[in-house]
């Protein structure tokens, strides 16, 4: 589909408990789109129609990467930095657990973003598309209904992608003029069930997805009109 993105796809398709059908050509999420070509941005703006633009990377790697072709398209640019959120925690869960946690607020106004007369469609994207965006991509999901073994699913669709998204850093990493053997390459190991644990730690903090909205200001209007949006009729 793209020639430059790596990790991106889009979140339709899915199909919830109840058995209705998340909406395809409407929220994607992805790697950083700095990376996207002039093809790429000409797919996303002119054939998917993208509107929005949602920036989860904090303001440095904004500076050094840029916002990509996308900067100069009439597509809106929301940046909601999620950072300092990733060190010192005992493993990714935690990260994740963390990240919902200390930037809630700032997850549940990027989410009320979405709600915006033509906000739609709209991407979410991090630098890798795996860790604050894989939160995103599952917390939507999760409102919306979708079984816990498909948010899984989804999630884990990052991993076949890692080889290649290692390889473009490392290339960026030496380009910086830092030599080859001091990169170090992310591993998916660390992840293989981060996300079944994020899962169960939700609904232990807050009873689930629907209680993590509640306490972070979402109302149950707003809930309608997010399923309202995604959902197919």
């Amino acid at each position: 589909m793209f020639e430059n993105l790596l990790n991106f796809r889009d979140l339709g398709g899915r199909v919830t408990a109840d058995g209705a059908r998340v909406r395809p050509g409407v929220l994607f999420r992805s790697e950083s789109v700095a990376y996207l070509s002039a093809a790429d941005t000409s797919r996303l703006v002119d054939d998917l129609g993208l509107a929005t633009v949602i920036d989860l990377r904090g303001e440095k790697e904004v500076a050094r990467n840029g916002r990509g072709p996308l900067e100069h398209q009439p597509v809106k640019y929301v940046p909601v930095p999620i950072t300092d959120v990733t060190r010192g925690l005992d493993n990714v869960a935690s990260f994740y657990l963390e990240m919902l946690t200390v930037r809630g607020p700032e997850v549940a106004g990027l989410l009320k973003a979405l709600l915006e007369p033509g906000a739609l469609p709209a991407v979410v994207h991090c630098e890798a598309g795996c860790d604050r965006t894989g939160v995103v991509a599952a917390l939507v999901l999760g409102l919306l209904g979708v079984p816990d073994g498909d948010i899984v699913a989804d999630y884990d669709a990052t991993q076949a992608n890692f080889p290649a998204m290692n390889a473009r850093w490392k290339s960026l990493f030496v380009g910086r003029g830092y030599p080859p053997e001091r990169f170090v390459e992310e591993s998916w190991v660390e992840r293989e069930r981060a996300m079944e644990t994020t899962i169960v730690a939700v609904r232990e903090r807050w009873g689930g997805w629907e209680g993590w909205a509640a306490a972070h200001g979402l109302t149950a209007d707003d809930l309608a009109r997010l399923r309202k949006l995604l959902l197919e009729a």
